[in-house]
């Protein structure tokens, strides 16, 4: 990367991370900054972490299975990091809507490590992951802090990741230890916002295998020199199809057996 091209992801990077504290003031951003390739986005992603400082609770991963990829033009995960000013933890709480401005909601199963998964040279398997990890239900409060003219799906992607993979904060809640015999591809959850319809829920092929998505996660990690430590949560792509919401909708999670989660805005 060239010391011009290198300045204006720089650029780009110090955008998104102004439009963090405010995520009503969402930021324009012109083609010439795009990035081109996976490798820019994640120098974009790391500079913004490295403006806002702060402390780190996990690591969110989106498009976590083959069909959502291919529905939405995603050619890999998209990778994004859970900020600990934004993580919330319990099952009922409410919560400022200016801190979550055209946000959507969606459910995710998540993860808590027991341990770490150290760097090595063979890559961690799912079954591996499984012991080391303590599951949660989980809400995901999405949005992205830029807006352009026209993109393709490619470009979408790669700016996706560039805004931290379009993640704005995380309700944790409670822990779910006997989860290993869940069938989680088939596993319905039922998410209102108000009195609207339930969510519709990716199911069968549409949705990922949580612990194979944790297992993806490390590994991707590993490449980028990044290593998860004991406590750091793992959340695994949506669900459920997002949800819109703004002030006074009260937004519901109902997992079954795994928990439920209710906030109002």
């Amino acid at each position: 990367m060239d010391e011009t091209r290198k300045a204006v992801l720089e650029e780009l990077a110090r955008l998104l991370a102004k439009a963090w504290p405010d995520p009503a003031n969402r930021v324009r951003i012109e083609r010439d900054m795009f990035p081109h390739n996976r490798e820019e986005a994640y120098f974009v992603q790391d500079g913004m972490h490295r403006l806002l400082g702060g402390a780190v609770s996990g690591w969110k991963v989106g498009a976590t299975s083959q069909k959502m990829r291919e529905l939405d033009g995603h050619d890999d995960v998209i990778p994004g990091r859970i900020f600990a000013s934004r993580t919330i933890f319990g099952a009922r709480h409410r919560l400022p809507i200016d801190q979550f401005p055209n946000a959507q909601a969606e459910t995710e199963f998540a993860f808590r490590l027991l341990s770490s998964p150290e760097l090595r040279q063979i890559a961690w398997a799912a079954e591996e992951m499984a012991n080391m990890m303590i599951l949660h239900p989980a809400i995901e409060l999405i949005g992205n802090r830029f807006f352009v003219d026209e993109m393709s799906n490619a470009e979408n992607s790669l700016l996706t990741i560039s805004d931290n993979g379009g993640g704005i904060g995380f309700v944790f809640g409670d822990p779910v230890a006997d989860w290993h015999d869940i069938d989680f591809q088939n596993h319905k959850i039922n998410l209102t916002v108000g009195n609207c319809n339930p969510a519709e829920n990716f199911l069968g092929d549409m949705r990922c295998i949580p612990a194979q998505a944790a297992a993806d996660l490390v590994n991707h990690l590993a490449s980028r020199g990044e290593v998860l430590a004991a406590g750091d949560f793992i959340s695994t792509g949506a669900a459920t199809v997002p949800q819109p919401f703004a002030a006074g909708d009260a937004v519901a999670a109902d997992f079954g057996e795994i928990g439920r989660i209710k906030l109002q805005f």
